[in-house]
C-alpha cells in the first residue's frame, strides 16, 4: 500500500477505481475471476471460477450472491463422485449492474450492462442489457429507460 497522502482527499483517491470486496467470500481457484472498476462485492459471496468470471466496472453485488461457472456430469458413472471431470462455462456481468442478494448466477450466462436482477433469483439464461429481471427461474420484467441506455446501444 502507497504511504498516506498528505491531503485526505487525495488519499481517498488513490483507491475510489479499485473493486470493493467485503469479507468473508469463497472462491474456488481465484485466478479466474476478474473484476472491473469500482465493483463492490458484498459479503458471505461464493465464487465458483471453474472457468473466467468477469465482472463490469461499477456493477454490486448484493450479500450471498452465488457465481457457478461449474458444473459436473449428469451421468453419475461419469460424475464419479468427486475423481470426475470438472465442466463449466463463463459468466459474464456487464458494467453497470445491480445483482441483488442472494442471487444465484449459473454457468454460461451473460448479463448485459446496466442489468438489475431482483434479489433471490436463479439467473439460467442471458440477459439483455438495461433490463429487470427477477424469479426462480430469472425472467425479464422490464426495460429499463435510462439516457445511457441510448448512448450505449
Amino acid at each position: 500500500m502507497p504511504p498516506p497522502a498528505e491531503d485526505p482527499v487525495a488519499d481517498a483517491r488513490l483507491f475510489e477505481d479499485d473493486p470493493w470486496v467485503e469479507a468473508p467470500i469463497r472462491t474456488d481457484y481465484g485466478y479466474n475471476v476478474k473484476l472491473g472498476k469500482g465493483v463492490f462485492v458484498n459479503f458471505n459471496c461464493v465464487i465458483i471460477d471453474t472457468c473466467p468470471i468477469t465482472i463490469g466496472a461499477r456493477t454490486l453485488l448484493g450479500p450471498c450472491v452465488n457465481l457457478y461457472s461449474g458444473t459436473h456430469p449428469l451421468d453419475p458413472a461419469l460424475r464419479n463422485g468427486t475423481k470426475g471431470p470438472e465442466l463449466g462455462s463463463e459468466i459474464h456481468i456487464g458494467e453497470d449492474c445491480w445483482i441483488g442478494g442472494n442471487v444465484v448466477i449459473l454457468p454460461g450466462v451473460t448479463i448485459g450492462k446496466g442489468v438489475t436482477v431482483g434479489a433471490g433469483s436463479v439467473v439460467t439464461k442471458d440477459i439483455p442489457p438495461f433490463h429487470v429481471a427477477a424469479g426462480n427461474p430469472a425472467r425479464i420484467l422490464r426495460r429499463i429507460e435510462t439516457a445511457m441506455a441510448d448512448a450505449q446501444e
